[in-house]
């Protein structure tokens, strides 16, 4: 009986230990308002982002409000990056629920309270209950997380799925 008790304490920690193998993810490839995983807003370049991914899939010049940017893309990432100097990143749209970098390995990219692309809808509004919806074009945005200079972390949602998330600059004007 003793034996029993003890292989059921043990096999009771370890399935708990496995349900939380995705709760407890990996600092690195947390995203916020300003980053995404190792992506840093005004700090990451496009250069540095083809090191990482490799040459990205699409890469064009795109209006975004009052400027034009570089728009690139690669499989399940697309970033949004100034035309002048350095290029660095402005806009991070995360498509995926896991990216392949030569340098990091796999990024498995969530928010802090464990959101991924992928998750339910319910399960966006379960960790940001004062999360506002933002319906227009068959999808809803919810900005889930505010950051310094009015930056902003937003999740986007589309047939009851997350579909997108999206780390944005208070302007680009």
């Amino acid at each position: 009986m003793k034996l029993f008790r003890c292989l059921l304490v043990v096999g009771l920690v370890a399935s708990g230990l496995t349900a939380m193998g995705e709760a407890v993810a990996h600092p690195r490839d947390e995203m916020w308002p300003g980053k995404a995983g190792p992506i840093i807003r005004n700090e990451t370049t496009i250069s540095e982002l083809r090191e990482w991914f490799g040459p990205p899939n699409s890469r064009r010049v795109v209006r975004v409000a009052c400027v034009r940017v570089i728009r690139a893309r690669w499989d399940g990432l697309q970033v949004y990056a100034e035309r002048n100097g350095d290029r660095t990143v402005g806009a991070i749209f995360v498509r995926n629920r896991a990216l392949e970098s030569s340098e990091h390995g796999e990024l498995r990219i969530h928010t802090r309270r464990g959101l991924r692309v992928g998750d339910r809808h319910r399960k966006l509004r379960r960790l940001y209950p004062n999360a506002a919806p933002i319906a227009h074009g068959g999808h809803i945005h919810y900005r889930l997380k505010n950051g310094r200079f009015n930056s902003y972390m937003m999740g986007k949602v589309v047939d009851g799925r997350v579909v997108q998330l999206e780390s944005w600059p208070f302007e680009f004007c």
